[in-house]
């Protein structure tokens, strides 16, 4: 059942209160742990589109909700911990309207706080009412986000959460992160077409009672210990989402490999087999599954990760059981032709190709450095700690880049940037990490003095990314810490931008009944609106171009890479 379609946002929320009420405590159940009994973990809700337009409205605030087995109350989109996912196709237009409700709940946040929504993963513009994080939403402002997704966009699994700097962390943990699926993955894959689909989203949480430097609870849509059902033989695709603000998830199920169709948005170039797929914070990945013949259980894992001296604990621990079950779905000839799939390539691909970022020419050559203090308090980038109104990196439009990104800290960091993806040619220390196009990495941690090292080569061609946004470390705690960075993208012809600026949407102020008496008496009652408010505004000379470059030719040719 959709949570679109709507006629008014008022019936929209209701609806929707109603149909998540049909799910046992909010989009997680029972929640799974606790020595409860084992339950299917529930799919969340899937809003799409009606003619061509995705309406939806997303309530930022405080709701009772039961995650791992414990009950509490804690900040959620839409009084659920696994919110409506939003599945547009190519051409589509969604407008979300974000209401900030934020306020006191038993876990992260005790206040009311700014906030604001990213569209991690979509190529779209990072001016408003697109992807704009210099803006932010005051409490009890409303705000409506629209954007269309353009014709050319790669399918795949992206997700939206808030990030107001400083306010990230505390923001996913409580839960406002859901996912965000371009429909279309199954278009380049057609013997996959009519399987089932499912979607799971991977958080983290710190549940009331944990103690700090506890490893954060992990679930799958909010459950802990739960169970997923399919027939012998039974193949589907699970689109799957790390959508938590700092762990890791490292999955695997037990004899059961995963055939990957995309990683983070972008297609391969045929089904890949892994044993297990690494999933650092904000990645993510579609992948065709085929259950065992033999009817049994077979565990669903995170495996340990090892983020470092410095980094924060990710131990094994079994997510979900897969019960295999009941009688064969397919005949002899439908199964051959579904194993067949997993041989063959995509077909009619029309996004830009790994092959095809390798061989442009790159314009200029950096080197940036990510580094922390010896507490683990305080984070750089190039050693400069996030300033809204400094400008670290101006490119051209047209330009392509290639980066080399070292960690000299004693814990792994997840590099991310916004607009675009970039092509990954190499790691070191062993790193398990996926190359490829990606937009997020693993960065491994330093090493008897030898720093993490990926080379990563960013082509700024697509002229929906002209403006300011960020990259950062995806490890939340670490962005909100001072790890992250502004770059610019100028047009053609254009030497600079305008000072970087803050903006905050703030709530209507209500008249007083003395002020509004007059003008209802003549008819014309005032309509308030939403006032914007510069929070931030510092001269351009606290400008600086971040990491170490050296030019190696002209700019590339305008090529879109989403």
């Amino acid at each position: 059942m959709a949570l679109s379609h709507t006629a008014s946002r008022a019936g929209h929320v209701a609806g929707a209160a109603m149909v998540l009420a049909l799910f046992a405590a909010c989009g997680g159940g029972d929640g799974g742990g606790g020595g409860s009994r084992p339950r299917s973990i529930p799919q969340p809700e899937v809003a799409t589109a009606r003619d061509g337009v995705l309406r939806i409205t997303l309530r930022q605030a405080p709701a009772t909700i039961t995650v791992a087995g414990q009950t509490f109350r804690s900040n959620v989109f839409n009084d659920s911990y696994a919110p409506p996912v939003l599945k547009l196709r190519r051409g589509e237009r969604l407008d979300l309207t974000l209401q900030n409700r934020i306020g006191p709940a038993d876990v992260q946040i005790d206040a009311a706080e700014e906030t604001n929504l990213h569209y991690h993963g979509m190529s779209i513009s990072p001016l408003a009412p697109a992807d704009d994080i210099f803006l932010h939403i005051a409490n009890g402002a409303d705000y409506q986000y629209t954007w269309q997704v353009p014709d050319t966009h790669p399918q795949g699994v992206h997700w939206y959460h808030p990030h107001p700097h400083g306010l990230v962390e505390p923001q996913i943990l409580s839960g406002m992160s859901g996912m965000l699926l371009i429909d279309g993955v199954l278009d380049h894959f057609p013997a996959f077409a009519r399987l089932d689909e499912r979607y799971y989203l991977l958080k983290d949480i710190q549940l009331p009672g944990a103690q700090d430097g506890d490893p954060l609870t992990k679930t799958i849509n909010g459950v802990l210990g739960g169970v997923i059902r399919l027939r012998p033989g039974e193949m589907q695709v699970w689109h799957l989402a790390n959508v938590g603000a700092d762990a890791y998830f490292h999955l695997s199920i037990d004899g059961v490999p995963l055939w990957e169709l995309s990683r983070d948005g972008n297609l391969r170039a045929a089904p890949e087999p892994n044993e297990s797929i690494l999933l650092p914070p904000g990645a993510r990945s579609t992948v065709v599954l085929q259950a065992p013949d033999a009817a049994g259980s077979y565990a669903i894992r995170t495996l340990n990760v090892d983020t470092g001296p410095q980094g924060d604990p990710n131990p094994e621990i079994q997510l979900a059981t897969l019960i295999v079950e009941g009688e064969r779905p397919y005949s002899a000839d439908i199964a051959a032709q579904l194993r067949a799939g997993l041989t063959r390539p995509a077909v009619n691909v029309d996004t830009l190709t790994p092959a095809q970022v390798e061989a442009l020419p790159i314009t200029r050559r950096r080197t940036v450095v990510f580094s922390e203090t010896e507490d683990g308090n305080t984070f750089f980038i190039d050693g400069k700690e996030y300033d809204p109104a400094r400008d670290d990196v101006v490119v051209n439009l047209g330009d392509v880049e290639e980066w080399t990104l070292l960690n000299v800290s004693g814990e792994r960091h997840v590099f991310h940037i916004h607009q675009l993806d970039f092509l990954v040619q190499s790691i070191n220390q062993n790193d398990v990490d996926e190359t490829g196009l990606r937009d997020v990495i693993d960065l491994p941690y330093q090493q008897n003095g030898v720093p993490g090292e990926v080379k990563v080569v960013i082509p700024f061609t697509n002229p929906l990314m002209v403006g300011r946004f960020v990259f950062h470390c995806h490890i939340v705690e670490h962005e909100d810490g001072g790890m992250m960075a502004n770059i610019v993208v100028l047009p053609p012809g254009q030497t600079a931008m305008a000072p970087a600026r803050m903006r905050t949407v703030t709530a209507p102020r209500q008249p007083s009944w003395r002020g509004m008496l007059p003008q209802w008496l003549a008819g014309t009652p005032a309509v308030p609106r939403p006032v914007w408010e510069d929070a931030l505004c510092r001269a351009p000379a606290a400008n600086a171009t971040i990491g170490t470059s050296t030019s190696t030719g002209t700019a590339a040719s305008a090529l879109r890479l989403r």
